[in-house]
C-alpha cells in the first residue's frame, strides 16, 4: 500500500446542481468546511466551464475558469506539481462584486489552497456532470432548465479518461 504525502488532501468532494431559471449551485466540501458557488448562467455556462477544468486535470495543464453569480462570483483554477505529476493544486478564490468578465488582479480572497491527486479530482467533477447529464435525459427534470448541455463534450471527455494511460480507466460507463 502506496501513502499519500501529508499534504495531499482526500477529504474533497463537489455537489453540482442546476438549478432552475438560470441558477445553479457548485458545493464544494473541503476538510469539514464548505463552499458554496452561486452560479448565473447569464454570465456562466457552468457545466462547459467545469469540463474546460477537467480538461485540465487530464492534460496535467494550468487551467483557469470564472463562475459568476450576480454580483460576484469565484474562480478555480488547477496547476500542475512539477515534482509529482499526480498531484495538482486545486485554488478557489472568491472575486468581488462585478456583473460578467472579471479578470484577476490580486484583490480575490483565497478560500481553498489544496494539493489533490489528479485522478480523484477529475473523477470528482466528471461524475457530478455526468449526473446532471443523466437528470436531463428526463423531461421532467428539463423544464425551466438550460438547454445546450455539452452531452457530446462531456462524452468525449470521459472516452480520453477511459483511455489515459495513467489517470484512466473511468468508471463512468
Amino acid at each position: 500500500m502506496t501513502r499519500s504525502p501529508p499534504d495531499v488532501c482526500d477529504a474533497l468532494g463537489f455537489c453540482f446542481t442546476l438549478d432552475r431559471h438560470g441558477w445553479s449551485d457548485l458545493l464544494i466540501s473541503c476538510n469539514g468546511g464548505i463552499v458554496r458557488c452561486r452560479i448565473s448562467d447569464v454570465f456562466s455556462d457552468p457545466a462547459s466551464e467545469l469540463l474546460k477544468l477537467c480538461r485540465g486535470v487530464l492534460a496535467n495543464e494550468v487551467v483557469s475558469i470564472a463562475l459568476y453569480d450576480e454580483p460576484g462570483g469565484h474562480a478555480l483554477s488547477v496547476t500542475p506539481d512539477a515534482r509529482q505529476q499526480h498531484t495538482m493544486l486545486l485554488m478557489i478564490q472568491e472575486f468581488p462584486l462585478c456583473h460578467g468578465a472579471y479578470e484577476l488582479i490580486g484583490d480575490e480572497k483565497t478560500i481553498i489552497s489544496i494539493r489533490v491527486k489528479r485522478k480523484q479530482l477529475l473523477g470528482l467533477l466528471m461524475a457530478e456532470l455526468w449526473k446532471v447529464g443523466r437528470f436531463l435525459l428526463e423531461p421532467s427534470f428539463q423544464k425551466d432548465r438550460q438547454q445546450g448541455f455539452p452531452t457530446e463534450t462531456l462524452q468525449a471527455l470521459n472516452e480520453e479518461w477511459d483511455a489515459h494511460e495513467t489517470l484512466g480507466p473511468s468508471f463512468l460507463k
